[in-house]
């Protein structure tokens, strides 16, 4: 790349502001391009729509976009935001990476406000490498939406694949490495062909009640969706008196459970928790999933590893499907 966009909170840049920067590279001819973050906390709503281009941080400790958005805030209409306008940073364009970036939604606990995503990721080949992605519910969205149904009480200010009349071109292939996951309801969810490399998988406590990982919603005939390959799933608990709802009872969280009957995802040589349900994993009241077996693990390793406890419907894939979603994934 022949160029750089600096961006610096103190001016010393060519931007003071994310924004700023991806208006003017709005305007430039189509091409590679990058915008390096100096550290700082930017607190913007971001959308990136510009193709082929890339974003880098000085570390996702030191480099932070934030923003407070929450299902349950109302637009200038008067109607609930909902979940999908409710992101820190919009991604709707191919060929765009991040790396080394935290992105957060600090609205809060989602009982109080609903879901609040901190990422939502709607294009083909987008990469995500030593990043972090801080939320509670909801908080890493990958897309496309799901068309049948499409998900109830969708408001969307911009355009968005899966809900216009062409099917969108699937799959929505995205790499994550080296990233850090955290939430505690369907922190990760959507559509998309999706690999975790590396990752950790942090699950917020509740204090108390059941709560979930991964929910995916995954396309008919789509080879590949979520899979989470030589990740750590860790627990932070809450802190204590900090919910207070009354849920009481013990901690459990489950790997995940289908936002759609073929939600695919796969736990692959991960290190799990003490925190994992036994069970493992949650139908979400659809039965005609426990059918399909899209859901499931292999390898698993650590006090959350519980194979002869799981649910007896869910999945146990060989090691060369996996690799095979693996290969169908990677771009």
């Amino acid at each position: 790349m022949d160029r750089a966009l600096i961006v610096a909170p103190d001016g010393s840049g060519d931007y003071p502001t994310v924004g700023a920067a991806l208006a003017f590279a709005a305007a430039l001819p189509p091409g590679p391009l990058e915008i390096r973050l100096r550290a700082g906390a930017y607190r913007e709503k971001l959308r990136i729509e510009r193709p082929r281009l890339r974003l880098v941080g000085e570390g996702a400790d030191r480099t932070r976009l934030v923003w407070g958005d929450h299902a349950t805030a109302l637009l200038p209409d008067g109607e609930r935001m909902g979940t999908f306008n409710s992101y820190t940073a919009y991604i709707g364009a191919p060929d765009v990476s991040l790396e080394g970036i935290a992105i957060v939604n600090d609205a809060g606990d989602g009982r109080l406000v609903g879901q609040a995503v901190a990422l939502y990721a709607d294009a083909d080949r987008l990469a995500f490498e030593r990043c972090a992605f801080l939320a509670r519910q909801d908080t890493v969205c990958l897309g496309p939406l799901p068309r049948d149904p499409p998900p109830k009480g969708v408001n969307l200010l911009h355009p968005v694949a899966g809900l216009g009349p062409e099917e969108p071109a699937l799959p929505f292939r995205m790499a994550f490495r080296g990233c850090l996951a955290a939430g505690d309801v369907d922190f990760v969810f959507g559509s998309a062909a999706a690999l975790f490399e590396g990752c950790e998988i942090r699950s917020l406590g509740r204090g108390g009640g059941d709560s979930y990982i991964a929910a995916p919603s995954t396309y008919p005939g789509q080879e590949a969706g979520f899979v989470f390959d030589r990740c750590r799933l860790t627990f932070t608990p809450a802190a204590p008196g900090a919910a207070g709802f009354g849920e009481g009872g013990p901690e459990r969280v489950f790997l995940g459970r289908p936002w759609r009957p073929r939600g695919r995802a796969v736990f692959y040589r991960c290190e799990l928790g003490s925190h994992i349900a036994a069970e493992g994993w949650d139908d979400w009241g659809k039965p005609e999933a426990r059918d399909l077996g899209y859901l499931g693990e292999l390898g698993s390793t650590g006090p959350g590893a519980s194979p002869s406890a799981r649910v007896p419907w869910a999945g146990a894939p060989a090691e060369e499907e996996v690799e095979a979603m693996i290969r169908a994934i990677r771009f």
